[in-house]
């Protein structure tokens, strides 16, 4: 299982590098839930329950989120109220050891991220998120996936530079 799960980090990493490397939103959460999806079956292997619920929980805010968003152009502020709160839910049942809380903490700012209409804001919070999985990765024993944590930090920063800071 210890083999799946690290082959399951591989495919997140080059999902998150190519996901900050991407100038369109839709794209970025769609490669976002990918993410969470492989995330998810990599904790489950490594027995972290607080990190797979909270990343089958993002697959669902990012489902729901598109729904509201192709009605209405974007998601309540009391849709994502009640995300914050199921996330803390979420993080009570599933806490083993003071690490566990990093996931909630991730999830509350996912909230955050995938409503966002810019994608200077998605990338500026997918880099505070990243740092704080790096933590919660080394703490399973999911080591690719730390790797693919550090490698997209780096990429955010680099999408940074190109889309939110580089003057032409």
């Amino acid at each position: 299982m210890f083999i799946v799960a690290q082959i399951m980090g591989i495919l997140v990493l080059i999902l998150h590098v190519l996901s900050m490397q991407i100038n369109d939103k839709k794209k970025i959460i769609f490669l976002m839930v990918l993410i969470n999806v492989f995330s998810a079956i990599s904790f489950i292997l490594l027995g972290s329950l607080s990190g797979a619920l909270i990343c089958g929980f993002a697959v669902m805010q990012a489902i729901v989120n598109k729904h509201f968003e192709s009605k209405s152009g974007k998601v309540p502020k009391g849709i994502v109220a009640v995300y914050i709160v199921i996330s803390i839910i979420i993080g009570v049942v599933s806490f083993k050891k003071l690490v566990d809380v990093i996931p909630t903490i991730c999830s509350i700012m996912y909230s955050i991220t995938i409503l966002q209409s810019k994608e200077k804001n998605i990338r500026i919070l997918s880099l505070i998120n990243m740092l704080l999985w790096v933590a919660f990765d080394l703490s399973y024993g999911a080591y690719t996936t730390v790797i693919s944590d550090l490698v997209t930090v780096v990429s955010t920063l680099i999408g940074m530079y190109r889309f939110d800071y580089k003057k032409d």
